[in-house]
């Protein structure tokens, strides 16, 4: 079995918008909430994209590449936010596409299986976000609790990182875990993912983007920009992102992206907010780990269940930061 912080993970869920061109950068700055000026070849951001409205299309990782920028995202995420890219793209010198093919996807956790990393990225560093590229393709380091890598690798890096992993103490690593154990470790960070089923729902904020250095309030416009600085400035913002916890059985195929929560209130169970994500790891399929969007004022310690399923309960655990502004 895979420790829960110790993976090596294919990621076949991720997948990539690009855009390149020689006005990309200029074309994103009035889209996304992150400013492009602070995207370079040794970091990368997290980041929204919007509708007019401020409700969130998408959350992503955002790379520089030679010729424009990556936006790395959840494959069904792609489908709602790439046409509205490229709604407003016909205005711009820019190519808006999505790389469905292109590149592999791999997340490690635990030292060891980073140091494996350091066969194909040896300038590899530990800072959240920094990032390396080189002809094997990108390393992204997640580090807001325990040091997490994503790989994006090209065609010869993956060939070269399998390699590397067949002649380790472990060649099955990459065959123990999947894209579940990375989801898993991102929701113990607080790390939002949309879907289809939750994209277009909700406000960055709603997301904890603001806490995630994903929201740029003192860049110019971009789409929804008005509804999320007035989301700040004039406190509007009454709901968040929680993390909670569960034991499953049989009933966890049953939870959805988007189920619906009630929360319990004395005897009796009202409305209590909208599920993004669940997950389990390989090393304990019993334990459930959840990311929902709940009234800001919900407390540590407080159950809520699934309104379809109501023997699936959770409870409110501590985030990695904290969610005062």
């Amino acid at each position: 079995m895979t420790d829960p912080q110790n993976f090596v993970a294919s990621l076949d869920e991720m997948a990539v918008i690009s855009v390149t061109g020689p006005q990309a950068k200029e074309y994103l700055q009035g889209q996304l909430t992150i400013d492009l000026d602070r995207v370079n070849e040794t970091n990368a951001r997290f980041g929204a994209h919007c509708d007019f409205k401020g409700k969130t299309w998408s959350v992503f990782t955002i790379v520089s590449v030679a010729g424009g920028y990556e936006l790395i995202m959840p494959k069904e995420c792609i489908d709602k936010s790439l046409p509205e890219l490229k709604k407003y793209g016909v205005f711009s010198k820019v190519e808006i596409n999505d790389i469905p093919s292109h590149p592999n996807f791999i997340g490690l956790s635990g030292s060891d299986n980073i140091a494996l990393a350091k066969n194909l990225f040896p300038e590899l560093a530990t800072e959240h976000l920094s990032k390396v590229e080189n002809a094997n393709g990108i390393a992204i380091c997640i580090n807001l609790s325990t040091p997490k890598l994503l790989l994006m690798l090209s065609h010869s890096g993956f060939e070269h990182f399998t390699a590397v992993i067949k002649e380790s103490s472990c060649p099955g690593l990459m065959s123990a875990a999947g894209q579940n154990d990375w989801n898993f470790a991102m929701i113990a960070d607080g790390i939002a993912s949309l879907s289809s089923a939750t994209s277009n729902e909700f406000v960055p904020q709603m997301l904890n983007l603001q806490l995630l250095a994903g929201i740029d309030f003192d860049k110019g416009c971009y789409m929804g920009q008005e509804t999320v600085a007035r989301t700040k400035f004039l406190g509007r913002n009454k709901r968040a992102t929680y993390l909670l916890s569960g034991n499953t059985n049989s009933q966890f195929p049953f939870i959805a992206n988007g189920a619906a929560l009630e929360k319990q209130v004395g005897e009796n169970w009202r409305s209590g907010g909208t599920l993004l994500q669940a997950a389990t790891c390989s090393a304990n399929t019993d334990n459930v780990l959840a990311l929902a969007v709940l009234s800001n004022d919900t407390d540590l310690g407080s159950v809520l269940r699934l309104k379809e399923h109501p023997e699936q309960s959770f409870t409110v655990e501590a985030l990695p930061y904290t969610l005062d502004e």
